[in-house]
């Protein structure tokens, strides 16, 4: 993780925590993640030179009117800081100091390409019955793994990739 966003990551934790308020702050940050995973330009936006500070801070105001106060402020922070490129990883590194505070493990799925919301449920819920532990996947592309799905968490892999079964299969024809 980025010192960087570990730490405005921190800080926005220690805050949702002081307030009471860490489930329903990560909830609102996960939307907020998938919102601005969908409109990249809006980082870019909100880190142009040719606009001022003021006219940035404003922006986020303008757009980001249901987002807690909270997180606006620290958005604000970051402009104003020259911070703002990293705020996916702000948001994430938050979304997993909420993760552990909570217990829930991480983990990372790689596929070829995104997978839909529904997927990506089901397969938490598999492996958090195998893990029996609650399990939060992030979502990774890898076009190497040819198909299917790849879950590391800890130290336990899950390899349902096509590579995998190649490999497998390529061992086995060499014995």
């Amino acid at each position: 993780m980025n010192e960087i966003a570990s730490r405005y990551g921190q800080a926005l934790f220690s805050l949702a925590l002081d307030k009471n308020k860490v489930i329903p702050l990560q909830q609102e940050v996960k939307e907020l993640i998938k919102l601005i995973e969908s409109n990249s330009d809006f980082v870019m936006l909100l880190n142009s030179s040719f606009l001022s500070i003021e006219e940035r801070q404003s922006i986020l105001d303008k757009t980001l009117v249901r987002v807690d106060e909270d997180v606006i402020a620290l958005l604000k922070i970051m402009i104003k800081n020259g911070r703002i490129s990293y705020l996916i990883e702000v948001l994430q590194a938050f979304n997993s100091y909420c993760n552990a505070y909570r217990g829930v493990d991480e983990g990372l799925i790689y596929s070829i390409s995104k997978l839909d919301e529904k997927t990506l449920k089901a397969i938490e819920r598999e492996i958090s019955k195998k893990e029996n532990k609650e399990i939060e996947l992030i979502s990774r592309i890898d076009p190497s793994i040819i198909g299917g799905v790849k879950v590391v968490i800890n130290d336990h892999i899950y390899d349902g990739s096509i590579k995998n079964r190649i490999e497998m299969m390529k061992k086995d024809l060499l014995k």
